[in-house]
């Protein structure tokens, strides 16, 4: 997984970058399953899930550099380093969105949560009948350092709350008190692009 934060003006720079990217074939490239960029329009930051490493071995994402870094540096956007991360679990929704509508990107990283944890909480949240809600568009999971993080896509806040509800409920009875007392952080998504079909 490959997290980048963008310094950009604005966002009308940051649609012209997919347009720029669009006309030179590079708009969805091979091996790259999601692009999110969420937050301030004026500071967006952008999350790239690709299949790794097949997508690295075969330079599929090199490819792709030589046509973003000529792009982001002709529109003057500052590309940070990218933070690179073992992806542990991808889960997609089984709908697609039918019509545009407003989407949220969530951070969960309470600390110390293991694999072992995570298997717990979805066995419990799988077993309510909440493992996969069908307003939660993707959910990824990375490992950073021994600890697992989440990133979820959501199209309904309330859905989004309801799921939180119960998987601090679930992780208050099986006793994980640091994974209940974190909060999610949640932020406005400004563009999707799924390149998982």
């Amino acid at each position: 997984m490959y997290k980048f934060e963008l310094s950009i003006q604005s966002a009308e720079t940051y649609d012209h970058l997919l347009l720029m990217l669009e006309e030179a074939g590079a708009g969805s490239p091979p091996g790259r399953l999601y692009h999110v960029a969420y937050g301030p329009k004026d500071r967006l930051k952008v999350v790239d899930i690709w299949d790794t490493p097949p997508a690295i071995d075969r330079g599929q994402f090199q490819e792709f550099a030589e046509t973003l870094v000529p792009a982001l540096k002709e529109l003057g956007i500052v590309l940070y380093e990218p933070d690179v991360h073992q992806v542990h679990t991808i889960i997609k929704s089984k709908r697609t969105a039918t019509e545009p509508r407003r989407r949220l990107l969530v951070k969960f990283d309470p600390p110390g949560m293991t694999a072992a944890q995570c298997y717990q909480i979805a066995e419990s949240l799988d077993e309510a009948g909440l493992g996969a809600p069908a307003e939660r568009l993707y959910h990824v999971c990375y490992r950073e350092g021994d600890e697992l993080r989440i990133i979820s896509v959501w199209e309904a806040e309330e859905a989004l709350r309801a799921y939180f509800d119960q998987l601090v409920r679930t992780a208050v009875d099986l006793g994980l008190t640091e994974v209940a007392q974190t909060e999610p952080v949640i932020e406005e998504v400004y563009h999707i692009i799924d390149g998982s079909h």
